[in-house]
């Protein structure tokens, strides 16, 4: 992967911020489910969660991995749309439940 100094910690604890979205998918989900538009209200909050935890992880990444990383690994640039965009991907993966 790329050479720069991101702490190990502070990689885990950002992306633990995706499991705060999905309990209030879960919890909007049911809520609206009582009023008739459970899938409808779920995946409503599912878009606006997944994309702020993308958001999120966009940005911080971006301020905290280095500008100058080593010249044989992937580009900056890639890594940080990677992880951003693994945010919405395991968000969506982590609440289709009934597959597993």
């Amino acid at each position: 992967m790329m050479q720069g100094s991101v702490p190990f910690l502070d990689l885990f604890s950002y992306t633990g911020y995706k499991y705060l979205g999905l309990c209030i998918n879960m919890l909007i989900g049911l809520f609206m489910g009582h009023l008739g538009y459970g899938t409808t209200g779920f995946y409503i909050t599912f878009l606006w969660t997944a994309s702020a935890a993308s958001y999120f992880m966009l940005k911080t990444m971006a301020n905290n991995t280095p500008t100058k990383v080593s010249a044989s690994g992937p580009k900056r640039e890639i890594m940080v749309l990677g992880f951003a965009g693994s945010q919405a991907l395991t968000m969506w993966f982590v609440s289709q439940t009934k597959n597993l």
